[in-house]
């Protein structure tokens, strides 16, 4: 069967016209009465909803002791120099000769205790730091005038420091330790003779934190000179701690879990024994953490701690060398003076 070509090609032309022109008359029907929609509810792009919550900010530093002038010695476990220079704005003395504090600057290990510093030297004290074995002076013999010590380092300090600072203690020495994550065998060897003791891992709280699972919450057990006035604090990575004969000063919430057992549950993270108090964390001792929730306030109780009470009466021992090595003619025996040596008697050829 045979197909006329102009028949096709026409027949094609035809429908091709026609599909066009509905779809033309279609659009035009659509442009002149488009569909009406449902209004929107509710705002799909609702910051509330996606900004995690934060706790307030803005407290400020105070101590309340009227304590006449104390020497506090901060050792702050690492080098003495802050990594962005910066000018001395405070009275703080290194060892026996005044250095820059760093506080306010770019850097520096210094930073991370200003504002605890800054509320000592404000209200009168003295506050020297120690920068380990590197020092010219040894520990000891700083914390012989020396009312009060703060190390946010225990591990380290040398062991004739951690011996020092434990006389010191036992002397009544007011110490504050604060053992990051990662430091709980080195607290627990320096605070085993006081009851305390440290936990390994960290704390972390999915649901009371300051817009991260590592800044838990914290709050005290109960009443007590460091936690006065405090209602909650901020701690951005918290070491599980505690003491054998008491309860902690601050502690998680339920909600918060050991990292090495994932189990939930209440932790001690700042205990006190007499004379030494211990936080897991030091990052609440910072400018950028000072003044969250009750940060503040913490550190003004933590620098009336230092301050208040009888001043230590504390002996050392013989002076001792480098690494605690007793040096030549500086052993004592017991009773006094050494005794005076017997003399020799003269050799077989020795003339009267």
């Amino acid at each position: 069967m045979s197909v006329d070509l102009r028949t096709t090609v026409g027949a094609f032309a035809l429908v091709f016209l026609a599909v066009v022109g509905a779809a033309a008359v279609g659009g035009v029907v659509l442009d002149d009465a488009p569909p009406e929609t449902e209004p929107v509810a509710s705002e799909h792009w609702q910051l509330d909803a996606v900004e995690p919550e934060t706790v307030s900010e803005g407290g400020t530093v105070e101590m309340e002791s009227d304590e006449p002038s104390n020497t506090v010695v901060v050792h702050l476990g690492g080098g003495t120099a802050g990594l962005g220079g910066g000018t001395s704005i405070l009275p703080i003395e290194d060892a026996d000769r005044p250095a820059e504090a760093d506080i306010g600057t770019l850097g520096g290990v210094r930073r991370g205790v200003a504002p605890l510093t800054a509320a000592l030297v404000e209200s009168g004290h003295e506050v020297r730091f120690y920068g380990g074995v590197t020092s010219r002076q040894r520990l000891s013999t700083i914390l012989s005038d020396a009312d009060a010590f703060v190390t946010t380092n225990p591990g380290a300090l040398s062991g004739p420091d951690a011996d020092a600072v434990e006389s010191f203690v036992e002397a009544g020495g007011r110490t504050l330790v604060a053992s990051d994550p990662g430091g709980a065998g080195a607290l627990t060897d320096f605070g085993s003779p006081f009851g305390v003791y440290g936990e390994a891992g960290y704390v972390y709280d999915m649901v009371n934190n300051d817009a991260n699972y590592l800044s838990v919450l914290v709050e005290p057990t109960g009443p007590g000179a460091l936690t006065e006035g405090v209602e909650r604090v901020v701690l951005r990575g918290a070491a599980p701690v505690g003491v054998a004969d008491g309860s902690a000063s601050l502690a998680t919430a339920e909600t918060s879990r050991l990292s090495t057992t994932r189990e939930a549950g209440s932790y001690g993270v700042a205990v006190r024994s007499d004379s030494l108090a211990v936080v897991g964390d030091s990052s609440f001792l910072e400018p950028e953490n000072a003044g969250r929730a009750d940060n503040g306030v913490l550190i003004g109780n933590v620098a009336d701690f230092l301050v208040t009470g009888e001043n230590p009466d504390v002996s050392f021992g013989p002076p001792t060398g480098p690494g605690g090595a007793v040096p030549p003619g500086g052993a004592v025996p017991p009773g006094g003076a050494a005794p005076t040596p017997e003399p020799t008697d003269p050799s077989g050829n020795a003339t009267a």
